[in-house]
């Protein structure tokens, strides 16, 4: 049996076992770890109720479906961005405004 391991004596996990045995809380120590945040960072994404939360006793819990929609919304907003129509931005140092060399600028 390839795709089976076995732990003890009467119990046998497969790999199909193992997709319904994700976590559906992490810690936000985990949680940073999965968005590459900082401990800062998380806890204001939290704030903003951009992600889901709960205390458990004294320990915080965030839902992962939160994280992969927060991800979602994230990669939505990064596609819109990139197929609005932008306007061209101009690099470098601005051009002096000059005056035409016929034309007079103080009071006569």
């Amino acid at each position: 049996m390839k795709c089976c391991r076995k732990l003890s004596k009467n119990q046998i996990t497969t790999n199909s076992d193992k997709r319904h045995l994700a976590a559906l809380v992490v810690k936000p120590k985990v949680a940073w770890k999965m968005l590459a945040c900082s401990n800062t960072r998380g806890y204001e994404l939290i704030a903003a109720g951009e992600l889901e939360s709960f205390r458990d006793g004294r320990s915080r819990k965030i839902t992962v479906a939160s994280i992969h929609r927060l991800i979602a919304r994230r990669l939505a907003a990064e596609k819109a961005r990139i197929a609005a129509p932008q306007s061209r931005r101009r690099r470098g140092r601005p051009r002096k405004m000059t005056t035409p060399v016929g034309a007079t600028t103080g009071a006569s």
